[in-house]
């Protein structure tokens, strides 16, 4: 028996939810890119996920948690491991007074729609940005100004032996679009401490953010969002576009004419062609102003990624 059929006989026998195998990771990111991962699972419960994360401890299994594909890069050969799917047994959101609860695996929409009807204030400048709680809160997501961080009261993950930790705000550091998090904690819940809103102000701000989105930014076209992260004391934007990069494309892979900063996938990219999109951007900025931009967007399934 090989190593795969045997990892996923042990799989089936600790799972309790649903696992997939040899499952296509493209349509599950928002590029539309990406190869098969050998084990796709949806937990059952916390204990299930518990469980799977030791067994992929003991066993030496590469774990993934995807949140909503976004913000993520899968490499033509796909993952060699477990890719784990929270979205349908961490998706609950609770409130009690100006605290809300909120699983991994639910969509920030989600979440802000159900503090705009409740009038709980603080995340408005979140809208339109994709993606789930556990990405948002791992990448410290923010935009206007604002960060997921400064609502944020406690993160609640399992640990690489299974174990739950609560972690409290003031616990975790949190910069920009990162934090300190261990790499192999798996995040499942959330609480965050909002202010009193005006549910109709809440969601005009809402819709005016959406609209300037919608104006500037390629969203008719599979991205995985802003590639790189901003420079200190500048935008990445405005480096690709001065250096003449807005349509550079590799393949099916190009910078979009109207944003520098997202490179979408005009038909059938390949994570090749984005790759090799990325490095050309960042050898012709660092040549022209001696800036090395520094990917924003994550990499699966690569051994090794420049930048």
């Amino acid at each position: 028996m090989d190593e795969k059929k045997r990892q996923f006989r042990l799989l089936v026998q600790t799972v309790r939810g649903k696992l997939l195998y040899d499952e296509p990771l493209s349509g599950r990111t928002s590029f539309r890119i990406g190869g098969t991962a050998d084990y796709y699972y949806l937990p059952k419960d916390i204990e299930d996920l518990a469980a799977v994360v030791r067994m992929c401890e003991e066993q030496r299994i590469p774990r993934f948690v995807l949140g909503r594909g976004s913000n993520l890069l899968v490499a033509d050969a796909g993952f060699r491991g477990v890719v784990m799917d929270l979205s349908t047994a961490f998706n609950a959101i609770a409130s009690s007074g100006l605290t809300v609860t909120a699983g991994a695996g639910v969509q920030l929409w989600d979440l802000l729609l159900y503090c705009t009807e409740r009038g709980l204030s603080g995340m408005e400048s979140l809208a339109g940005i994709p993606g789930s709680v556990g990405g948002g809160i791992r990448l410290n997501a923010g935009a206007h100004g604002s960060e997921i961080k400064d609502c944020l009261s406690n993160a609640a993950f399992l640990d690489y032996t299974g174990s739950l930790v609560i972690r409290a705000r003031n616990e975790i550091r949190m910069e920009y679009r990162s934090t300190d998090l261990p790499g192999d904690a798996v995040i499942v819940q959330a609480q965050f401490q909002m202010s009193e809103g005006n549910p109709a102000v809440m969601d005009a701000a809402q819709k005016a953010i959406l609209a300037q989105r919608k104006e500037k930014q390629p969203l008719s076209l599979p991205s995985a969002g802003s590639v790189f992260k901003r420079p200190p004391g500048d935008y990445a934007g405005r480096l690709i576009e001065e250096a003449g990069l807005k349509g550079l494309r590799i393949g099916d892979a190009m910078v979009s004419g109207k944003h520098a900063n997202f490179i979408v996938n005009c038909q059938s990219a390949s994570a090749s062609d984005v790759l090799r999109l990325i490095r050309e951007v960042q050898e012709r900025v660092l040549a022209r102003f001696g800036v090395m931009l520094e990917p924003e967007i994550h990499f699966l399934g690569f051994e090794k990624t420049k930048g």
